[in-house]
């Protein structure tokens, strides 16, 4: 499985975006930054995770860093833009990113015209990173536009949020966590449950399990460097852990 960096395809500038054509296979793989991917015109499939979408036009795709993806594209002419977490307003990414909402949505309708004339302007704009960004935030507005009446979520829990969701697999302490809003670690563990609904480190365990599912379904990876990458240092710990959490072991898992 292959993983795509930052530093090597959005760079200092924080986006790249571009109108393109794919075509052919490409394999499993996962980015460390977002993506969206606007089909105009082709046909094809994306697998994302453990479904499978239509490729055709209309078709916006929203890839996270959290999603294991593969395409299969015939001649599809898109507009793709790659693009970093610090240019989004957290608002917006928390509730995409807790959502259960399919990264596939099917924009051809009433807003068709919004989604090509914006996504449009961004691939114009994007040497203009304020702009783009200003841009990107109202593609990213519209899509969350739904989980309005649900975000319950005070401000600073949801930095929080979005630092352990980008950090998980460093495995953070509470104490580092509570730091980077500037709350006093046992402020913090109690603000974080009343908000959330979990304690700290059932949040970020099940970050860690369900990051370490998709790389044994997703990858070849070996299991204990599967336990590393996903921010466990103890192995038979992890497995016996895994285990009780899914009931059944790493290696049998489907």
């Amino acid at each position: 499985m292959k993983r795509y960096t930052k530093e090597r395809y959005i760079g200092s500038g924080g986006i790249v975006a571009r109108e393109k054509t794919i075509s052919g296979e490409y394999s499993t793989h996962r980015h460390e930054f977002y993506e969206i991917e606007y089909i105009l015109s082709g046909s094809g499939e994306y697998r994302i995770d453990d479904n499978v979408y239509e490729i055709k036009a209309g078709m916006l795709f929203f890839m996270t860093p959290f999603h294991f993806h593969s395409v299969s594209a015939q001649d599809c002419k898109v507009y793709n833009i790659m693009f970093s977490e610090s240019l989004c307003d957290t608002n917006f990414l928390v509730r995409l990113l807790h959502s259960d909402d399919s990264p596939a949505i099917d924009t051809d309708g009433s807003d068709t015209d919004f989604w090509k004339a914006v996504l449009h302007e961004i691939v114009s704009a994007e040497r203009d990173t304020m702009y783009a960004s200003y841009l990107l935030n109202s593609v990213l507005g519209k899509l969350a536009s739904k989980h309005l009446n649900s975000d319950t979520v005070a401000p600073p829990i949801k930095n929080d949020m979005m630092y352990l969701l980008h950090h998980f697999r460093e495995n953070p302490t509470l104490a580092q966590t509570a730091e980077h809003v500037g709350y006093a670690p046992s402020y913090f563990s109690a603000v974080f449950k009343q908000e959330t609904g979990f304690g700290y480190k059932e949040y970020l365990d099940r970050l860690r399990f369900d990051y370490a599912k998709k790389l044994i379904k997703h990858s070849r990876m070996p299991m204990i460097q599967i336990c590393r990458e996903s921010g466990f240092d103890d192995y038979p710990n992890f497995i016996r852990r895994f285990k009780k959490r899914f009931g059944v072991s790493p290696a049998n898992m489907d």
